[in-house]
């Protein structure tokens, strides 16, 4: 889960939720930091990410769950902003900003591994890395 409730109202709200309020002085004293830490690790260690995002859901406690990249585009916060574009079949992440004077899109699709490697290394001069045909010894 990512959670960031910086503000207190946010911060009251997400302890009350995750069943600690009793601990809202320690966010104030350095020293209880650590109990703190492992006391909010306990809770969310309690409950699957799909039982705690339910809990957090339509609250203001600024609490989400983190997705994979296969679950990300099919988030409906996600989806409904457009966060992910497909380009030639490959599902990825779109241009970001997004500005409504100047719209983007992707035009390539996203790099393959090893496929600028002579490139990068001549650019880089690292003669190691160069195709045996271009790296005299």
């Amino acid at each position: 889960m990512a959670v960031g409730a910086l503000e207190p109202q946010f911060y009251a709200e997400f302890l009350a939720l995750l069943g600690i309020e009793d601990q809202a002085a320690a966010r104030k004293d350095v020293t209880r930091w650590g109990e703190l830490r492992e006391q909010v690790a306990a809770r969310f260690k309690s409950r699957t990410r799909d039982e705690w995002t339910a809990v957090f859901e339509d609250s203001d406690a600024c609490v989400a769950p983190v997705l994979s990249l296969r679950e990300g585009p099919h988030h409906p916060h996600l989806a409904a902003r457009g966060t992910f574009t497909d380009h030639g079949g490959i599902t990825q992440p779109a241009p970001a900003p997004r500005f409504s004077a100047t719209p983007t899109s992707v035009r390539t699709g996203p790099a393959r591994p090893g496929a600028d490697t002579a490139d990068v290394a001549r650019d880089w001069d690292v003669p190691g890395l160069l195709p045996s045909s271009r790296n005299p010894q």
